[in-house]
C-alpha cells in the first residue's frame, strides 16, 4: 500500500484489532510473513521505525505534560535524543495541540485526548500509521475535524484506520478492506463499496452502509 487512507471494516471478532497488535509488532507473528516498508516483521525494531500505532485504549499518566508525551513517543521510535523536541513540536502542530503543549493529559477533552494519541501516532513521520477506532466517543464535530487531520496525515503516509463508523471513512480517496473472520471479503475505494451497495438499499441505510453489509456476505 502506498500513501493513501485504508478503512479496515468488520464486525466485531472479524481479526481488525489482532492485524493492528500484528503489524504494530505488539502481537507475534505464529505464520505468514509480513513486510513493512524493507522491513519483515521478524525484525521488531526494523519494524517499529516505520510503524506509528495508537490503540483503541490509549492511556498515558494524567499529571504528564502534554509535550512529554509526544517527545517519548518520539524517543521509543528510535528518534535521536536530540530531534525528540522538534519532531515532537511538529507533530503537535499537525494535530493542532501545539498550545496546549505545556498543560497537563489530565486537562485535556475528549477530542484533544485523541489528537494526542494521533500525534503520539504520526511523531518522527512513520510511513505506516494504525489508528484502532480514533473517533470513538467524541463528538461529530470534533469527529469532522479528525477525519480532516487523517485526510492530512495520508498525503504522506499509509494509513490504517479501523473503525466501525463508515462515516470516518468519507474521503474521495480512501480505500477499504472489508475483513471477517480473518479473510478479506472486499477490497476497492469507498465509491465501489458503495456502488456494491446501490441497488439494494434498505430504508434507512446509505448505499456505503449497505455495500459494506453486502460485502460480509460474500457477494462482492
Amino acid at each position: 500500500m502506498g500513501p493513501g487512507l485504508v478503512g479496515l471494516l468488520g464486525p466485531n471478532g472479524a481479526g481488525k484489532s489482532t492485524l493492528m497488535g500484528l503489524l504494530s509488532t505488539l502481537s507475534e507473528l505464529q505464520s505468514g510473513t509480513i513486510h513493512v516498508g524493507d522491513a519483515d516483521l521478524s525484525d521488531a525494531e526494523k519494524v517499529r521505525r516505520h510503524v506509528g500505532y495508537l490503540p483503541q485504549s490509549f492511556t498515558v499518566p494524567a499529571l504528564e505534560r502534554v509535550h512529554a508525551v509526544v517527545e517519548y513517543a518520539a524517543w521509543a521510535r528510535g528518534v535521536d535524543s536530540a530531534q525528540c523536541a522538534q519532531v515532537a513540536a511538529e507533530a503537535m502542530a499537525a494535530t493542532g495541540i501545539e498550545e496546549r503543549a505545556r498543560e497537563r493529559v489530565r486537562s485535556l477533552s475528549g477530542g484533544y485526548r485523541q489528537r494526542l494519541g494521533i500525534a503520539c501516532a504520526i511523531v518522527g513521520d512513520p510511513s505506516l500509521v494504525l489508528l484502532d477506532e480514533p473517533t470513538v466517543g467524541i463528538d461529530p464535530v470534533q469527529r469532522v475535524q479528525i477525519r480532516q487531520l487523517l485526510g492530512q496525515v495520508a498525503e504522506r503516509a499509509t494509513v490504517l484506520l479501523a473503525t466501525h463508523l463508515l462515516e470516518d471513512l468519507d474521503l474521495p480517496d480512501a480505500r477499504v478492506v472489508v475483513i471477517n473472520e480473518g479473510q478479506a471479503l472486499f477490497q476497492g475505494s469507498i465509491t465501489e463499496l458503495s456502488l456494491l451497495g446501490a441497488g439494494v438499499v434498505e430504508p434507512g441505510q446509505r448505499p456505503l452502509e449497505a455495500g459494506y453489509v453486502t460485502a460480509l456476505r460474500g457477494q462482492s
